[in-house]
């Protein structure tokens, strides 16, 4: 009976969560305004003693109790809470950028009033009402590479503000910096037909019956007059069916990071406009389509990559 006793109290998940080694660790301790209270029912029961006062001694029995509750509801407060990682994470270098981080609150408690620090500097105050949270967080780096997270620390002094309590996170995505997009010169931007898309040679491929959907600028108001019919004119994109390649080793003239930032700009606008783009650098050749992964595929070899 005692064994078994025994086996259910160590099997409480409470008792495990304490047990729990990898658990986040949790630091509560009075602030300024916590030590001044903390002192003043120290006094209260001093006053208590030496004066019989039972006033005293209910007085700084309720503070203290109050004391207590704030340290449980502050624990309460910032517990079971975690970040949501992803694998990477794809930043252009030199800009500022919002990252979308979420935060999941596993508990039925709500979270409020929890200050976010990252690199000891205030993100905002959150209150975290949902299952699954969001807020954003502004990076900047200057240089293109692979960096990490700095720490994050989630803090409180909810719900009376004489108890602190923090939380610390460490997130193990990577963030990868690609080059900076530039605009590249017009010798690129003509082999590549981007100097002026909007008027991209379109060669004519005859007249056809008008069908629902097909754009009214097109139609062939003389042939439509005379047939008394609706009629379009059929255009063929010459670059349509053409398999583009990017290989990097044939600019050598331009210095590399450059090249790199204008290789950006074409791989990036290619993708928007949803056309197939092979890049080739040295024996490295990546297949830019539409699916976000074989951008970031190349974004991240960007990053990274040497001359």
């Amino acid at each position: 009976m005692i064994a078994k006793t025994v086996k259910g109290f160590f099997n409480n998940k409470l008792i495990q969560s304490l047990n729990n080694k990898n658990r986040t660790k949790i630091y509560i301790y009075p602030n300024l305004n916590g030590f001044g209270l903390g002192l003043f029912i120290f006094f209260c029961f001093l006053i208590s003693v030496f004066y019989e006062n039972n006033f005293g001694l209910l007085l700084s029995i309720i503070i203290f109790f109050v004391f207590f509750i704030s340290i449980f509801i502050s624990h309460q407060n910032v517990s079971h809470i975690n970040f949501n990682e992803i694998t990477e994470y794809f930043i252009e270098a030199d800009k500022n950028e919002n990252l979308n981080l979420n935060i999941t609150n596993s508990s039925n408690e709500k979270k409020l009033n929890i200050d976010i620090d990252y690199d000891n500097k205030i993100i905002g105050n959150f209150n975290f009402l949902k299952k699954i949270n969001k807020f954003n967080l502004l990076l900047k780096f200057k240089e293109r590479g692979t960096y990490s997270f700095k720490n994050f620390c989630l803090k409180s002094i909810y719900p009376f503000g004489v108890i602190r309590t923090k939380m610390y996170f460490k997130l193990n995505s990577s963030i990868y910096v690609y080059p900076k997009s530039i605009l590249p010169i017009d010798d690129l931007l003509n082999e590549f037909n981007i100097n002026n898309p909007n008027s991209a040679n379109h060669d004519f491929d005859g007249i056809e019956e008008f069908k629902r959907g097909d754009s009214f600028s097109r139609i062939a108001w003389k042939k439509s007059t005379i047939r008394n019919k609706k009629y379009v004119k059929k255009f063929m994109d010459p670059q349509k069916d053409l398999k583009l390649i990017l290989d990097l080793d044939q600019y050598s003239k331009i210095p590399f990071e450059l090249l790199l930032s204008y290789s950006t700009f074409i791989i990036k606008f290619y993708f928007n406009k949803k056309i197939e783009l092979t890049v080739k650098h040295k024996d490295n050749i990546f297949y830019l389509k539409s699916n976000r992964s074989s951008l970031n595929q190349i974004l991240k070899y960007f990053a990274n990559v040497q001359s």
